[in-house]
């Protein structure tokens, strides 16, 4: 009888730490992030982004890309690293360069680095956002 209860009471402990882990994993991903909200969990609006030089090296400074079907009359913040990099109106289908020297974290080989796209309703990095994109790219030690 004491061994079926210290196993239910085992039993009942491990459910609720589950539980519990999954409730505060939910909270954390939807979690405003610096006035990002959910979009970090995935593509929101509309466009798309082709890194044009989607591995470098470590000794590479520069990050190339063009954008397709983005609002051309809305500010671009460009995040390499979670570093802003670029603030300004962009034209689709046309290249541009990302200078990344310096950024820490922008180097890293242990994972994919990664390059966020935000447009938002009111051009400020802190409003609604209508457009997240974000793309990863791979560092190579060299």
């Amino acid at each position: 009888m004491k061994k079926m209860m210290g196993l239910s009471i085992i039993l009942f402990a491990i459910i609720t730490i589950s539980g519990c882990s999954d409730v505060i994993e939910k909270s954390l991903d939807s979690s405003d992030k610096a006035g990002y909200e959910t979009a970090f969990k995935g593509d929101t609006g509309y466009g798309s982004i082709e890194l044009l030089t989607p591995t470098i090296t470590t000794k590479d400074n520069e990050l190339e890309f063009t954008t397709k079907d983005f609002d051309e009359n809305k500010l671009t913040f460009i995040f390499v690293a979670n570093k802003k990099v670029f603030e300004q109106k962009i034209t689709n289908d046309k290249s541009y360069t990302l200078n990344i020297k310096g950024i820490k974290d922008a180097h890293r080989t242990n994972y994919y680095p990664k390059v966020q796209f935000l447009q938002t309703v009111d051009d400020t990095e802190e409003g609604d956002i209508t457009s997240f994109k974000q793309v990863r790219y791979t560092v190579e030690q060299k």
